[in-house]
């Protein structure tokens, strides 16, 4: 007498079957919610990626393995700062992409190189800027020092007499060309 459930080879029964179909249909569900997740956090990243990358204004090279280890033909792989990922081949062929075109695999690979230069750039930015910044309060506070003999020079003459008198104010008093100079020449 054989069992119905039990194939005449000693394969699964007819239960395992139906427990394994379950499992895949839960393991499948829970596919396709993790690439969904997948999808969202890639998206999330690249943004904030490029938000950090952006004002450092650097471009960040890349490992051609980084991008791709199969192909051998890539030379280069350049990441702009507005988040375009260049890839130049030995043939002088050049591909671009949207850092959001990557995949999430390729994009780890790119966070582990770009990261820590992005902290290197944004540390040295930093310490640029604060040397700034107490250079020019240091020379702010010896300028209040400065007796302003210039202004009470005006005053008086002013005051003195009725007519407009030349003075190094007007210079002054035509800002916006000499701004739009400046501009020009300082960025």
């Amino acid at each position: 007498m054989q069992d119905s459930k039990v194939s005449m080879q000693g394969n699964l029964t007819e239960t395992e079957i139906t427990n394994s179909i379950r499992s895949l249909q839960e393991e499948s569900q829970q596919i396709s919610e993790l690439v969904e997740m997948e999808k969202s956090y890639s998206a999330e990243v690249t943004a904030q990626l490029k938000q950090i990358i952006m004002p450092l204004n650097a471009s960040y090279h890349i490992k051609p393995e980084s991008v791709s280890k199969n192909d051998s033909s890539i030379s280069d792989v350049i990441l702009t700062p507005q988040g375009v990922v260049c890839v130049f081949y030995s043939s002088g062929n050049v591909v671009s992409r949207p850092l959001e075109s990557i995949t999430s695999e390729v994009l780890i690979r790119i966070l582990s190189e770009v990261i820590p230069e992005a902290k290197l750039l944004t540390n040295e930015r930093r310490q640029k800027l604060s040397g700034r910044v107490m250079t020019l309060e240091k020379l702010s506070k010896e300028m209040r020092k400065v007796p302003n003999g210039g202004a009470r020079a005006r005053q008086a003459a002013s005051s003195g007499s009725d007519q407009a008198q030349p003075s190094a104010g007007n210079a002054r008093e035509r800002p916006s060309q000499n701004q739009d100079a400046m501009k020009s020449v300082f960025g």
